[in-house]
């Protein structure tokens, strides 16, 4: 009966041992397969980036498609493209600076005049999540440019000042006589806004195959 029972013992032990190496294998298999899944959506959106050239309809791919290799120009429901090339700053700017639309865009505050008017052209955008579109923006220096290219023109605008305010200080939107523009974002802790303000120093209309193709 001892043997008898060994023997169920030692038969029980190695099916319980090829149940454990099944399970593993299993696994392994399935892990396998989920990064070869996730592999293949990874190549397929940058081939999907890459292709269009960022023309999507709104969303990430037209921010992430919009580098410094890429011709700047307006697609999807954006109004204009910012360029500040000395900080690899980049991004479409769409109408508003409501959460959905600074998940993807550079937002244009309501009311603020538009790329080369007279008055204060203000936007915003995130630094430390979503796009991150400003990220760098803490960087800019008295001096640099800012590129802003809408659909038929190309505007220069040349940073005067830059500093940290509270977030109460809302008279930095605040519009005069000059053609000026206004960039704003959060500090890292959220605590204080980053104010980057600029002046018109140069304009031109884009030609035929400028806004056709982009400008670089």
């Amino acid at each position: 009966m001892r043997k008898i029972g060994k023997l169920k013992f030692k038969a029980r032990a190695k099916e319980v041992a090829i149940l454990v190496v099944f399970i593993a294998v299993t696994s392994f298999a399935i892990i396998e397969v989920k990064n070869l899944l996730n592999q293949e959506k990874i190549k397929a959106l940058t081939e999907q980036i890459s292709v269009s050239g960022g023309t999507q309809e709104g969303g990430i791919l037209a921010s992430l498609a919009n580098n410094e290799n890429t011709p700047l120009r307006v697609t999807g429901n954006a109004i204009a493209v910012l360029d500040i090339p000395a900080y690899s700053i980049r991004g479409q700017i769409a109408e508003g600076t409501d959460d959905e639309t600074l998940k993807n865009y550079i937002g244009k505050f309501e009311g603020c005049a538009d790329a080369g008017q007279i008055g204060n052209f203000c936007l915003a955008a995130h630094n430390n999540i979503y796009t991150e579109l400003f990220r760098n923006l803490h960087k800019v220096q008295v001096g640099d440019k800012v590129r802003i290219v809408t659909r038929t023109h190309e505007y220069i605008y040349t940073v005067t000042s830059t500093e940290v305010v509270d977030p109460s200080r809302t008279d930095v939107l605040n519009g005069g006589s000059k053609r000026e523009i206004t960039l704003i974002t959060c500090t890292q802790a959220a605590t204080k806004r980053i104010v980057v303000k600029g002046e018109l120093t140069s304009e031109r209309e884009l030609d035929a195959q400028e806004q056709q193709e982009g400008v670089m």
